[in-house]
């Protein structure tokens, strides 16, 4: 009997202390969530309060040089495949330029709802708008911004051309928002 009193005891004890711990994660969380939006806000108002030194333009100049394209510069080829080993399109590939030639397998329209409203909305019209606001601040050359075209064949998308992708990191996450866009479109 003593021992089914002590397990009901360390039950109860257990139950509070998930209890407090549940409590705390949520506070914490809160907390956090806060924290993040401070940082955002602090951030921006170091955006619009910030200058530009001399040796930041001498960089940003000797980048700009870099990015030149180069004529000799080849291209680098790409599949991008589904996950279960479809070919879904041709990634053809510079330092400043990507082209998507889709596979003529799969039928996505302009209109398509992960391609308008996900990939072309969301996803490149987000870095559009990303690039534009660094203009407009004076912390990027026009020439530099992000930009993409698509080419329709009729009412198909033939092949999109992604131009100023300018980071690595941009670049994946472009080829993962046209994978799972055209996965989408082959379920």
């Amino acid at each position: 009997m003593a021992s089914d009193e002590e397990g009901a005891g360390r039950s109860q004890e257990l139950a509070e202390l998930k209890s407090w711990l549940e409590r705390r994660i949520s506070e914490l969380s809160a907390e956090l969530e806060r924290l993040r939006a401070v940082m955002r806000y602090v951030d921006e108002l170091l955006a619009e309060s910030s200058f530009r030194r001399a040796d930041s333009l001498v960089t940003r100049r000797a980048t700009e040089e870099v990015r030149a394209p180069h004529p000799e510069e080849r291209p680098s080829l790409r599949t991008i495949r589904s996950r279960s080993g479809t070919a879904l399109a041709t990634l053809t590939y510079t330092q400043d330029v990507a082209r998507f030639v889709l596979n003529p397998d799969i039928v996505v329209t302009k209109d398509h709802r992960p391609f308008a409203s996900f990939l072309l909305k969301k996803v490149l019209e987000g870095y559009v708008n990303q690039d534009m606001e660094l203009v407009s601040r004076g912390l990027l050359d026009a020439n530099l911004a992000f930009s993409y075209e698509v080419v329709y064949e009729g009412e198909r998308v033939k092949e999109i051309e992604v131009r100023n992708y300018r980071e690595e990191a941009r670049l994946r996450e472009i080829i993962n928002a046209v994978r799972w866009t055209l996965e989408t479109a082959l379920a």
